[in-house]
């Protein structure tokens, strides 16, 4: 078993937890929310952690999600085994609708933001651990050829 150092920061920070015994991701809850923007939030999760050397926790969204305007704004997020710092999920929202507002000549679009779905103490995120596998990049003329080449996105459909 791999162990993960865990420093809690905020009264109401908690271990991460599995919601079952075969769940692929530890949920964690907030314990502080900064709306900086009405379409902006900022989740504090209350403590810091810190894996072992070679392991990466790695940040992102619960399922449950994808039934808001809500999504994470950086996913997957990384936490690297130097940070030591306290742990954050950024949301950002998805316009509900736009509205043509005319005064005389003058015309504007207005953008309605939903309401942000969690509280302080909701489960907003999971986590996981991942081993970092040791990388060396060499650097070659050429490439081995492909059958796929330098096909970018969607070339395989074709």
């Amino acid at each position: 078993m791999v162990k993960v150092k865990f420093k809690k920061l905020h009264e109401l920070a908690s271990i991460p937890k599995k919601a079952t015994e075969l769940a692929g991701g530890f949920d964690v809850t907030v314990t502080e929310i900064i709306q900086e923007d009405k379409d902006f939030v900022i989740c504090k999760l209350g403590f810091a952690l810190q894996p072992p050397v070679n392991y990466k926790i790695t940040l992102v969204p619960r399922s449950s999600l994808t039934k808001t305007r809500w999504i994470l704004q950086n996913t997957p997020g990384l936490g690297d085994a130097d940070y030591t710092g306290e742990y954050s999920f950024r949301f950002r929202a998805i316009p509900e609708l736009c509205q043509l507002i005319n005064w005389g000549s003058y015309q504007s679009t207005e953008l309605k933001y939903p309401k942000f779905p969690y509280k302080v103490g909701d489960r907003i995120g999971q986590m996981y651990l991942e081993e970092v596998i040791p990388t060396e990049f060499i650097e070659v003329e050429e490439l081995e050829e492909t059958k796929r080449g330098n096909g970018g996105f969607g070339s395989t459909d074709k």
